[in-house]
């Protein structure tokens, strides 16, 4: 076999055939009223994409930005306006690939404040879950179908090239929490379930 240099030391990133958007959040913790609650944002009507729903503070990853973590500090400071110096970062938890053409790396932190400076153009307003509240209360379960077609002008000599309608590949799983008039739902929902899961088995 062929002699190689060392293998480098390097960061690993996403390598997609999908054109997605890389994305960071934040799932803040915060403590109020006794108990640790998840701090969570209703988006701006103003948005053009997903305008008055639930999400955690987050966004694109930037070219200038060195990490998924930095990112997810930034847009916090951006849409909360929490300085990085009152958030406690516990650690990364699982990314995730949307069927909406999102890669979404998430983070879990403690957030010492919820003295929150809003930027009106992204965040119409916040308000907190007692993580206790999810432990007692079960997600609804929607489903949903994903299905292609090739593209005006995809290349002819495969079997995909004579397709002309859509074809159904998967369906995949939608959670959807509703607590008061809210509802927690789609990658929102996971990420907070996989936030759960991993804090559940080092603080059982």
């Amino acid at each position: 076999m062929k002699a190689f240099k060392p293998w480098p030391d390097r960061i690993v990133r996403q390598n997609t055939c999908m054109n997605t958007r890389a994305c960071a959040v934040l799932v803040p913790i915060i403590y109020k009223d006794g108990e640790e609650q998840a701090v969570f944002e209703v988006r701006s009507s103003k948005l053009g994409w997903q305008p008055g729903d639930v999400c955690f503070p987050g966004g694109r990853i930037d070219d200038g930005d060195d990490s998924a973590l930095e990112a997810a500090l930034r847009e916090t400071k951006e849409e909360l306006g929490v300085d990085p110096s009152h958030i406690h970062v516990w650690g990364p938890l699982d990314y995730m690939e949307s069927p909406v053409g999102v890669t979404v790396w998430p983070f879990a932190a403690y957030m010492d404040t919820d003295d929150f400076v809003l930027n009106r153009g992204e965040v119409d307003h916040t308000f907190t879950v007692p993580l206790s509240w999810f432990d007692e209360h079960e997600p609804e379960i929607g489903r949903v179908e994903l299905a292609t077609r090739p593209a005006p002008g995809f290349p002819k000599g495969l079997d995909i090239s004579h397709q002309t309608g859509w074809k159904q590949r998967r369906t995949y799983n939608v959670k959807i929490y509703t607590y008061e008039n809210y509802k927690i739902w789609g990658i929102t929902a996971h990420i907070l379930d996989n936030f759960r899961g991993i804090r559940a088995i080092i603080q059982p």
